[in-house]
């Protein structure tokens, strides 16, 4: 039950970071959209229409995120090494 609900946490969690995301692309580009559209717009197929692009976007920005932390606080020493 706990890995359930871990799973769940993470997967809105990066649900929202994506969206806050796409978002910005989104305002950037001039498309008129908004937050609860991302969130919740379904197409005809019966598929969230920008949540996926929002998720997949959260997760590379998590994971990009966790390779820049690491790496500057000296595990990924093959990434990034100071000596040379």
């Amino acid at each position: 039950m706990n890995q359930l609900f871990n799973i769940i946490i993470k997967q809105i969690i990066v649900g929202y970071i994506g969206a806050s995301l796409l978002l910005i692309y989104y305002k950037l580009k001039g498309r008129k959209i908004t937050y609860d559209q991302i969130l919740n717009e379904i197409d005809s197929s019966g598929v969230k229409k920008h949540y996926y692009k929002a998720f997949y976007l959260g997760v590379g920005f998590l994971i990009i995120t966790v390779i820049v932390i690491s790496t500057m606080a000296g595990l990924n020493p093959k990434i990034y090494n100071t000596n040379k």
